[in-house]
């Protein structure tokens, strides 16, 4: 009986003793902060570029490529660019972004694709054929393109 009590009370404490332990925890302070739109606006160099699997030449990205808080600016050649707005869906990992095309050689069109924006970085995988892509990769199986920019020298 004695054996019964002590166990039955060892149990209660530790019981409390544990909730108190889970009271007391903080929310994981390292979670990453909300995604700030706002660092996306600016001028940004293309790195690298991959469309449907191949590797683009690097002198067809060359290019200075705007972003604004709702357009995005890309040169199509000498006197032409494409215009283009966006929208942002922050609540998706990774970060899915919706373009349409405004104005510029091509007068019409849409894709969808992610974004991830580290530092200086930023990686855009799209597909204006189809399914937005899952992963930052061009495959000639998934048909998307793949950029990555590098923000540009004020």
């Amino acid at each position: 009986m004695r054996l019964a009590i002590t166990l039955l009370g060892l149990f209660c404490c530790g019981g409390f003793l544990w909730a108190d332990d889970k009271a007391d925890k903080k929310p994981d302070e390292k979670k990453e902060a909300a995604f700030d739109a706002a660092k996306l606006v600016g001028k940004w160099k293309i790195k690298q570029g991959h469309k449907m699997g191949d590797e683009i030449e690097k002198d067809r990205l060359s290019s200075e490529i705007t972003i604004t808080k709702d357009e995005i600016h890309i040169p199509a050649g000498p006197e032409e660019k494409f215009i283009m707005s966006y929208k942002l869906n922050t609540k998706k990992t990774p970060i899915e972004i919706d373009m349409e095309i405004k104005d510029g050689p091509v007068k019409e069109g849409k894709a969808a694709g992610i974004i991830e924006l580290k530092g200086d970085e930023l990686k855009l995988c799209y597909n204006p054929f189809g399914e937005r892509p899952t992963k930052f990769e061009s495959t000639t199986g998934n048909a998307a393109f793949y950029f990555v920019l590098a923000r540009a020298s004020k």
